[in-house]
């Protein structure tokens, strides 16, 4: 299996990965003839997706918590927060299913590095969002210590913490352009949005209200909605603040193609430089984070290319490469695996 944008997608491949809009399945797991979708993929913000083919049909992309129980947490989410939107309240137990679904699975494969990138459509980017964003808390959580009924806490504010955006108008939320200062200024009203209807309902614990309400607070100050500095920020929201940048770095967007692994933890590493993000939080994040994950397409030094076919967990710069080595002149094409923790003369060509 690997990730591929659909501008380099040929008749040959097959889906690797089923592709949802919402709850309705638009393509399912082995469909070929890909190519005949892409402006209907395009149409609704999906530019890349998991192909198998012969070069790459014995490559897993592992992850921690699989398809399956993804798409269950998502329906049962979407169902909270129409509650929310409805009626202005929720059923606590189904908020719990979606908290022990996801432990469930994380705990079982917390030493699995997180590889896959979960495509989504531009209407259904939110719930994907809010699930992503709660596994990589709680993984963040489990590497700093927390103890369960904190990584509860923890992964409850983390689920809702967009729920102000379900609020807003619709149409912004899903523009395709960049938005005016004055659709952003109307975006940035979501954290106390979502927090004030929590706290209406006395819904959630304090500490994950602050969740809800501080996930945009950055150390330095420079956040919103209260310009909070260090620790006035609860360590729940520092650790979310995180885990939502990230996401929404690595996502693909109606607007914008998504980042690479390596290029979003540059990011990172550059906001915990200039102040604004929690170094230890990061570090946590990072120890769980393929930078190059299996699938991809890479560059090497040596003018070659390939696909990350496996990792190293102790060298997360130096995976293991099914190379497809196209050089000779002639057009013959080699196909061989290079493990780069063995290779020191060959490294990994920065994009």
């Amino acid at each position: 299996m690997r990730r591929i944008s659909l501008n380099e997608v040929t008749d040959d491949m097959t889906l690797a990965k089923p592709i949802y809009q919402g709850t309705k399945l638009i393509l399912q797991t082995g469909v070929a003839g890909i190519p005949k979708y892409k402006e209907k993929l395009n149409n609704v913000g999906i530019f890349s997706v998991y192909v198998n083919d012969p070069v790459s049909d014995d490559i897993s992309v592992p992850d921690v918590v699989c398809e399956q129980t993804r798409e269950k947490c998502k329906a049962t989410l979407r169902l909270v927060c129409d509650h929310l939107r409805q009626q202005g309240n929720f059923h606590e137990p189904e908020l719990d299913e979606i908290v022990t679904a996801l432990f469930d699975e994380i705990f079982r494969n917390k030493n699995i590095l997180i590889c896959l990138s979960q495509i989504s459509t531009a209407d259904d980017a939110t719930m994907v969002h809010s699930i992503n964003t709660t596994i990589y808390s709680i993984l963040i959580g489990i590497k700093s210590g927390l103890p369960t009924h904190e990584l509860k806490e923890l992964a409850e504010g983390a689920l809702l913490h967009d729920l102000g955006k379900i609020i807003l108008n619709e149409s912004i939320l899903l523009k395709s352009s960049a938005l005016t200062q004055e659709e952003f200024n109307h975006i940035k009203q979501h954290p106390s949005l979502g927090y004030e209807a929590l706290e209406k309902k006395h819904l959630l614990s304090d500490a994950s209200r602050l969740i809800v309400l501080q996930h945009h607070e950055r150390l330095d100050g420079s956040g919103y909605p209260a310009g909070l500095k260090g620790d006035e920020i609860h360590p729940y929201a520092q650790i979310v603040a995180i885990a939502d940048v990230y996401d929404a770095l690595t996502s693909e967007r109606c607007y914008r193609k998504s980042l690479s692994n390596y290029n979003a933890c540059k990011i990172l590493k550059e906001d915990v430089q200039s102040g604004k993000l929690n170094s230890a939080y990061l570090s946590a994040l990072l120890s769980n984070i393929a930078v190059y994950p299996n699938g991809i397409v890479v560059y090497l030094s040596d003018g070659t290319h390939g696909i990350v076919k496996a990792q190293n967990p102790d060298l997360l710069y130096q995976p293991v490469i099914r190379i497809i080595d196209d050089r000779d002149p002639d057009g013959k094409i080699s196909v061989y695996d290079l493990d780069l923790a063995t290779s020191s003369d060959v490294s990994i060509i920065e994009p």
